[in-house]
């Protein structure tokens, strides 16, 4: 695992108000990929819209939300919904 190429997935309850911790992991993660800390905090501020979306429309109790940074690229996917940023 290095800045540049790493990858993790968390379970998070289906309930839009969650969308606030992906919106924070996904902050960390750009830090962690040494983003700016503006960039990463408004970073976090888009997966956090986009989760919103994503954790409303998804069925059962959980939805995976996958992270990642490779090939130049930190993303955030949760269900069917994604958001990148350049590293």
């Amino acid at each position: 695992m290095t800045p540049s190429s790493f990858k993790f997935k968390v379970s998070v309850p289906n309930d839009p108000r969650q969308a606030t911790v992906v919106g924070e992991l996904a902050k960390h993660a750009a830090a962690y990929a040494n983003l700016d800390a503006g960039v990463a905090a408004a970073f976090g501020r888009q997966v956090e819209a986009m989760a919103v979306k994503a954790l409303k429309a998804g069925s059962g109790h959980a939805t995976t939300a996958v992270i990642a940074a490779a090939d130049g690229k930190l993303t955030v996917t949760v269900g069917g919904e994604s958001a990148s940023q350049s590293l």
